[in-house]
């Protein structure tokens, strides 16, 4: 990754952070279809639901492990490795047509992230606080085994809200290096961020021996989603620089 300006930010857990935020975590996750209806309803105006078929959009599903979130070797403002679930809808803005993929013609494609629950309080802080990601502290864990990984988001009951596992690749994964945008909502306005990834990461269609996915009810119905991935995703060390979010006019 090339060097860049760096700015620090003061968290209200009083960490200290430099801008790009420097990543290195481990992930597993899946992409399935949903209802555009249900997608539509949780969605900022300026965003659209990337159609895949009349009717249905698609969320993707992502267990993370982080092992580094912020500084360097030797710098000490970096905050402790975390675990995380992202529940992400891939979603288009500015596009006059919600024809399937006809979209992305006119459109600028990103990933609305919908939930995002963390292990740690300082996590929460440091994504609500510089992203407006909707972060919240719950009972999670994502391990990482010769099997694959596993992800297990708990709830305040006790019971599982999700289980999601992704085997392992058998073949290496191929390395790669692209920019991926994310959307929130920060205080009313708008945010887009960017994260330039890279990494050995496999991407792979539909289901696989090993892969696994069970969402609870609730969630199920709020996002209608159904529970055969379309594809899935696996990347055991992956980088990725995180920028600061702006503000975009809606």
């Amino acid at each position: 990754m090339t060097t860049v300006e760096r700015t620090r930010r003061r968290l209200s857990t009083g960490h200290e952070v430099d801008l790009p935020l420097e990543l290195s975590f481990t992930m597993g996750g899946v992409t399935v279809p949903a209802r555009r209806g249900r997608l539509e309803a949780i969605l900022p105006d300026a965003l659209s639901s990337l159609a895949i078929a009349p009717g249905i959009g698609c969320v993707a599903l992502v267990g993370i492990q982080y092992h580094r979130v912020g500084g360097g070797e030797g710098d000490a403002t970096g905050l402790e490795p975390y675990d995380e679930f992202a529940v992400i809808v891939p979603a288009v803005r500015g596009s006059r047509t919600t024809r399937p993929l006809a979209q992305l013609a006119d459109g600028e494609l990103g990933g609305y992230v919908h939930w995002l629950p963390v292990t740690t309080e300082p996590s929460v802080a440091l994504g609500r606080e510089l992203w407006g990601f909707p972060k919240e502290r719950v009972d999670l864990t994502v391990t990482d085994s010769p099997d694959g990984i596993r992800t297990v988001v708990g709830s305040d009951r006790g019971s599982e809200t999700v289980r999601l596992e992704v085997a392992r690749p058998w073949l290496d994964p191929r390395t790669r290096d692209w920019t991926m945008t994310s959307y929130t909502m920060r205080d009313g306005d708008l945010l887009r961020t960017t994260a330039h990834v890279q990494g050995a990461v496999a991407i792979g269609p539909g289901p696989s021996v090993g892969t696994r996915l069970e969402v609870a009810s609730e969630l199920a119905r709020e996002l209608g989603l159904w529970q055969r991935p379309l594809a899935r995703v696996y990347g055991s060390h992956v980088r990725a620089r995180l920028t600061a979010g702006e503000r975009v006019e809606t």
